[in-house]
C-alpha cells in the first residue's frame, strides 16, 4: 500500500481558508469519554479539545459501533510546544534505530509517527492535532476494557512502527478486524485516517483536504481559539 505521509509536499500545498470555528472541550459534554492526559502532563490542559463539528462527527461515529462500544479520546488538541516535543523525542528514537542514516532520512521517518513544527526546508508546518481537526481515538468494550487493537494508542513511543500501521501485517485476523471497524465508522461520517497510526482521525486539516480531494483545508492553527473554548 503507498501511503501519503503528512509532510508530502502535496499535503503542504493545500490551502487553508480558516472557517474561525470554535474550540469546544469534551470534559463540558456528555457522549464521548476521555482518558488520562497523554505522553506528557503538558498535554493536561488541552488535550480534550476540539473543533465543534469534529466532536459532532465523533458522537455520530459513535452511534455505529456495534457490541455496546463506545469511544474515548486519547488526544485531540496538541499544543505547538508539546508537538515539538514530541516530534523530537521521535526523531531521537528514529536516529537511534537508524545510526547511520542521514538527518533527511532520520527526518522523514520520524515524520510517519509525529508531525514536526518546522518542515526540513525550514518553513513552519501547522500539525494537525494543532488546528483541532485531529483525534486519537480508542474504543471501550460494554465491560469497559480496550477492545483489543494489538496495541495501545501510548504503545506508540515503544513498538516497532509496523505495528502502528492501520492495515499492519503483524496483527491477528480479528486485531485488523477491530481496527476495520473503527476505520469504517469514521469513514462514513467524513474522517480521514493517517494510515501510519491506525487510532489517528482528522477533519478539516491540509491531511483531510488532500486525502478527500477538496480543494483547501477548513481548519488551520487553533491556538488563537484556546481562551474562548466552550
Amino acid at each position: 500500500m503507498t501511503i501519503t505521509y503528512i509532510t508530502d509536499s502535496r499535503v503542504l500545498a493545500v490551502p487553508i481558508a480558516e472557517c474561525n470555528e470554535q474550540l469546544v472541550d469534551l470534559k463540558n459534554y456528555d457522549g464521548i469519554l476521555f482518558g488520562e492526559p497523554p505522553e506528557t502532563p503538558l498535554a493536561a490542559p488541552h488535550y480534550t479539545k476540539m473543533r465543534a463539528t469534529v466532536l459532532e462527527k465523533l458522537r455520530d461515529a459513535q452511534k455505529a459501533l456495534p457490541n455496546g462500544w463506545v469511544f474515548r479520546l486519547y488526544e485531540g488538541f496538541r499544543s505547538l510546544a508539546v508537538q515539538k516535543m514530541l516530534f523530537e523525542e521521535e526523531y531521537a528514537r528514529v536516529a537511534k534505530r537508524l545510526p547511520n542514516a542521514a538527518h533527511q532520512t532520520i527526518f522523514n521517518e520520524a515524520t510517519h509517527l509525529a508531525s514536526p513544527v518546522i518542515n526540513l526546508d525550514g518553513t513552519k508546518n501547522i500539525p494537525p492535532h494543532n488546528t483541532g481537526a485531529a483525534v486519537d481515538i480508542e474504543i471501550l468494550a460494554e465491560d469497559g476494557s480496550l477492545v483489543d487493537m494489538g496495541m495501545t494508542a501510548a504503545d506508540w513511543i515503544r513498538v516497532h512502527p509496523d505495528l502502528c500501521l492501520t492495515k499492519s501485517p503483524c496483527v491477528s485476523t480479528a486485531v485488523q478486524k477491530n481496527r476495520d471497524i473503527l476505520l469504517a465508522v469514521m469513514h462514513e461520517v467524513g474522517f480521514v485516517n493517517y494510515p501510519t497510526e491506525w487510532w489517528h482521525f482528522s477533519y478539516g486539516d491540509r491531511y483531510w483536504a488532500y486525502i478527500s480531494g477538496k480543494s483547501h483545508a477548513i481548519y488551520g492553527a487553533a491556538e488563537d481559539f484556546l481562551s474562548s473554548v466552550s
